[in-house]
């Protein structure tokens, strides 16, 4: 069962091509309806309400939206929902409440329907109060444009609650220096908390999700760069997107700082998708004076890389704690031999959560790292190092470091910019 609650109505229009498209991909999901009278009037607590007992009551893996007629659907792709008693009892409570609250209405008389589609098609067209089955026309759902539909569904708000900021930070000798850091929209943190009632499939709905997403992380860093600046920004980015306009508006908006504090990420996985146009993207952003990296390289993957002929001027590897079994020696000697090609902090071990893996990335050649343990690290700094008012605990703003919301909501600095030289930690 899907954790998130009912925030925004869907359409009946997007509904129904929902169906059609599992249909098509030849699945035959198992429908079940509350069939919720509009005269009910319910309200967002009521619907809560709703969500938090099917949570507790229906399967795991149940989709759960809210259609714009004030019903309430949930969908399996497997199999049934099986005993729904309990669950039905709760929400006829729910509707009792309601109707005694407002003095008015009637529970109906069967308020849960379970259906298959495509077979029951017709009989979930009736409850919808749909006149005919092509009610919705084929052709105006391809003219559908998602892209535009999730830009105006992905507020400022949404993306700056999913927002996160990681420092990186170079270890050598007696020194610590902020490297800079890495501002990222966290994709799946987005839809569940935010586009919990769009039903995204297959590859070509994520990928126009993330460009979009792109866009707006754009906006959110032009926003800020006045008083970020001059740190030094990683961004991750989708290829596509850098043969984009408003990526070419983006690196024109700001001084010539802007570009010159900004390095572009590309996952390895978008990058191999269509290497000549990597390597187009990466001529692209060198001529423009902004760094770029390969990001999101596993230890597996650096066997079938050249690190002579990658054209990037830093990459990132994800950490695995399994690379202290001593059936990973080959890993870690190519770990290593990728350490001293990418030398002077080029090579930067990521999803660092443990002490384990800086000492582990160390012993390899490694100088640079990022994860959830290095921003731990900066914690113990922030009681000296912050100066925002209302700040009263020990660790005063801890959250600030990586929560980019919080410059703007109470106007605390980002407290360790790039080339900050720390004490030993």
């Amino acid at each position: 069962m899907t954790a998130s609650s009912t925030k925004s109505e869907l359409s009946l229009a997007r509904f129904v091509e929902s169906l059609r498209k599992y249909a098509a991909n030849g699945k035959r999901p198992i429908v079940g309806l509350l069939d919720i009278p509009v005269s009910l009037r319910l309200e967002p607590q009521d619907y809560h309400d709703i969500s938090r007992d099917a949570f507790h009551h229906l399967p795991e893996k149940t989709q759960e939206y809210r259609l714009e007629n004030g019903m309430v659907v949930f969908i399996r792709l497997v199999k049934a929902f099986g005993d729904v008693d309990t669950f039905i009892t709760s929400v006829n409570e729910t509707l009792k409440d309601v109707i005694s609250r407002q003095g008015l209405g009637d529970l109906p008389v069967k308020l849960w329907h379970e259906l298959r589609w495509p077979e029951d098609r017709n009989t979930l067209y009736n409850l919808l109060d749909l006149p005919e089955e092509n009610h919705f026309a084929s052709e105006s759902l391809q003219r559908f444009d998602m892209a535009e539909m999730l830009r105006g569904a992905i507020t400022e708000e949404a993306v700056f609650d999913s927002c996160r900021r990681q420092a990186i930070l170079e270890f050598h000798d007696s020194r610590r220096e902020i490297l800079g850091h890495e501002l990222y929209c966290s994709l799946d943190y987005l839809r569940q908390h935010h586009l919990a009632s769009f039903l995204l499939e297959g590859p070509g709905e994520v990928e126009i999700l993330s460009r979009v997403l792109d866009e707006k992380v754009m906006d959110i860093t032009k926003s800020l760069a006045p008083q970020m600046l001059p740190d030094t920004l990683h961004l991750n980015m989708m290829v596509q997107t850098i043969f984009s306009d408003r990526f070419a508006e983006f690196l024109g908006s700001e001084d010539s700082r802007f570009a010159e504090n900004l390095s572009i990420e590309i996952s390895l996985e978008n990058a191999i998708a269509d290497w000549w146009e990597f390597e187009d993207a990466c001529k692209l952003l060198h001529s423009a004076g902004v760094r770029v990296g390969l990001d999101r390289i596993t230890l597996p993957s650096l066997e079938f890389l050249s690190p002579r002929k990658i054209n990037v001027d830093f990459i990132k590897v994800i950490w695995d704690q399994n690379i202290i079994g001593s059936k990973r020696a080959e890993a870690t000697d190519r770990l290593r031999e990728f350490a001293s090609i990418f030398a002077d902090r080029n090579l930067i071990l990521t999803r660092c959560d443990s002490r384990t893996a800086l000492r582990m990335g160390r012993s390899l050649g490694v100088d640079a790292f990022q994860g959830s343990y290095i921003d731990a690290l900066l914690g113990k700094y922030l009681n000296k190092e912050c100066k925002s008012r209302g700040t009263t605990s020990d660790r005063k703003c801890a959250v600030c470091q990586w929560a980019p919301r919080e410059l703007r909501k109470n106007g605390c600095d980002f407290h360790f910019k790039a080339g900050k030289i720390l004490a030993e930690i």
